[in-house]
């Protein structure tokens, strides 16, 4: 049909939520059933061929301060963060966290999602998901193609810049670290080794690959007459039938100063607000903890503890270096201006070999573990954990490490150049967090505390991973020292310090590992406390476990205590997983797109 404000009063299905999840579910029934009328309800605006979303190198700009295509959460001060708030944007936008995220291509690990322990949702059932969307473009003949799909929504590929030298350099910087490179990393088995990045890239156009892109402008183009679109209104509650607790409309408003309106839903209500919005919207529509929903007058439908619980994401901390790199080798000149927007696209018509706009600047990426004699420096608590979590479980990596061609804070306060960043992350967090609504407005700011680093066992997880990625940058042949501002300050005399890691021969500086005093790895710690970031991967808040558990859903994504109301997003998930999320909302999506299907007696 359409993307219109024009918002009929009934239809068969209300998806509240346009991103990833939603419009894969909405998309998937749509082309099975042309007959269904289904409505996808987003808060943000369209971004069809919006040059910020499509073109990959300008993804950084989607969440800068004062973006219009990303929604900023704004966590409350935190004694683990030394006292900071940090800001977590999400998608803001149609295609959510899909047209604004990083574009890089990671899977999880085939036993992350057995760890589940689910019904219908071990690695080998999710797998058949995995590449039902996937147009995998790489060439290499070395990746297994029995483990990739083809011909799907949405295409991988390298982008239309990736830098092999350094790619080759990165490599062999590992090799000498005792980390192998594999051919294909995201084979749902491979952990600690390292390999080429791909990402959500057409090769042969060089855009994004976002769901609205990939699955909804093709149906609406094709002038499906069900399935329809509002954006830039938002949802306030589920509304549900007295008696039966059957859920049959979604509130909504045009506006701050707009009254409620609601569309009623014959068949399904479908919830997919992501990790931070299925929450709120639950706990308003009188789903959640008795305790708060009785705070704040919200009568009673369901008592579910677990709705906004047991917040989960992945923690990173970006350290940036100096590079003897050209500026066509990184993505520094666009992102600083030097290169102006207006050549970037003559770039692209000119030379459509290579071109920077059609990359992201992320060409190497490992699954990472820690080796025997790593394992020794760690916390006697910590390495407690390990034994528990990791020891026995070689198919689970410790630490994800990404390095991108540019440094991505703001260029005007760092002198002119070349830069890359290395970037560790946790791939299995144990920290926690939650969120909740404080008001019966959708329009109030809820109560997010994202738990960072709340466990002490996250700040020795990345403790680990400064040491590693230090590791590797020092023996990359275009290194040249550290962009001071984003690292730890060591003390006068401490053999950790660049100063004196960068002044020794290469010969010790390359076979000797570098030398942490106690007193060294405290600066460390604090460090990462004071710069610890969200991953964007916000997750796990409607978690699907028994109800007994503190679960929110089913395994087939019933909420509990009510009919008639899927939760589909990434809230959904029980525990994390070792990879990007974006992957892994697209298969969730697929799935729940299969479950609503067979309860409607409808084949995809």
């Amino acid at each position: 049909m359409s993307i219109s404000n024009q918002i009929p009063k009934e239809v068969d299905i209300v998806v509240a939520g346009g991103g990833t999840t939603g419009i894969v579910v909405a998309s998937r029934l749509a082309k099975a059933d042309p007959t269904l009328s289904i409505l996808i309800l987003e808060h943000g605006p369209d971004v069809r061929d919006n040059p910020q979303i499509v073109n990959p190198a300008l993804f950084i700009t989607n969440i800068l301060p004062g973006s219009k295509t990303a929604t900023f959460y704004t966590a409350e001060p935190s004694e683990y963060l030394n006292g900071r708030q940090v800001v977590v944007p999400i998608g803001g936008c149609l295609g959510g966290g899909s047209s604004i995220n990083f574009l890089v291509y990671v899977r999880p690990q085939e036993i992350d999602f057995d760890d589940w322990m689910t019904e219908g949702w071990s690695g080998k059932e999710m797998i058949t998901f995995f590449k039902k969307f996937e147009n995998f473009q790489n060439a290499d003949p070395q990746v297994d193609p029995s483990i990739h799909g083809y011909g799907g929504e949405l295409s991988i590929s390298a982008g239309s810049n990736a830098q092999d030298g350094f790619q080759q350099d990165f490599f062999q910087a590992c090799e000498a670290i005792g980390i192998d490179q594999v051919a294909d990393v995201q084979d749902f088995k491979t952990s600690n080794a390292v390999g080429k990045w791909c990402s959500w890239v057409d090769k042969n156009d060089g855009l994004r690959q976002n769901v609205p892109h990939g699955f909804l402008y093709p149906i609406l183009d094709a002038n499906n007459t069900g399935l329809q679109v509002a954006t830039e209104v938002k949802v306030g509650r589920i509304i549900f039938e007295k008696e039966t607790n059957r859920a049959y409309g979604v509130e909504y408003f045009s506006g701050k100063s707009s009254e409620p309106q609601v569309v009623h839903a014959r068949k399904q209500v479908i919830l997919a607000a992501g990790a931070l919005g299925s929450p709120q919207i639950l706990e308003r529509s009188g789903v959640g903890s008795s305790g708060l929903l009785s705070q704040l007058n919200i009568p009673l439908v369901s008592d579910l503890p677990g709705v906004g619980s047991d917040y989960q994401d992945h923690n990173l901390v970006l350290y940036t270096y100096k590079s003897a790199a050209t500026e066509e080798q990184t993505i520094d000149g666009l992102l600083s201006g030097r290169f102006s927007l207006e050549n970037a696209f003559k770039q692209k018509l000119t030379t459509p070999e290579r071109y920077i706009l059609g990359w992201n600047g992320l060409d190497c990426f490992g699954k990472l573990r820690p080796s025997e004699e790593q394992i020794k420096s760690f916390a006697p608590s910590f390495k407690e954990l390990y034994d528990r979590d990791f020891r026995d479980r070689p198919e689970r990596p410790m630490m994800l490490l990404a390095t991108i061609a540019g440094y991505l804070g703001d260029h005007s306060t760092v002198k002119s150049g070349q830069y890359f960043t290395c970037i560790p992350y946790t791939a299995y967090p144990y920290s926690r967090g939650s969120i909740h609504i404080k008001s019966t407005s959708p329009f109030d700011a809820p109560e997010f505390n994202p738990g960072y680093l709340s466990d002490p066992a996250d700040v020795e997880q990345m403790l680990y991973g400064y040491k590693l990625q230090r590791e590797i940058a020092r023996r990359l042949s275009h290194y040249r020292g550290p962009l001071e501002s984003t690292h730890p300050k060591f003390p006068s005399g401490s053999k950790a310090s660049y100063e004196y890691v960068d002044n020794l021969s290469a010969e010790k500086g390359f076979l000797v590992p570098i030398e942490y005093t106690p007193e060294d790895g405290d600066v460390i710690r604090d460090y990462i406390r004071q710069s610890v970031e969200t991953t964007w991967h916000s997750m796990s808040t409607c978690a699907m476990k028994t109800r007994e558990n503190g679960g929110v859903v089913d395994e087939r994504l019933n909420v509990y205590g009510v009919e008639g109301l899927k939760v589909v997003d990434l809230s959904i998930c029980p525990e994390n997983v070792a990879a990007n999320t974006y992957s892994t909302a697209l298969a969730i999506g697929e799935k729940a797109a299969t479950l609503v299907a067979e309860d409607l007696g409808i084949t995809l």
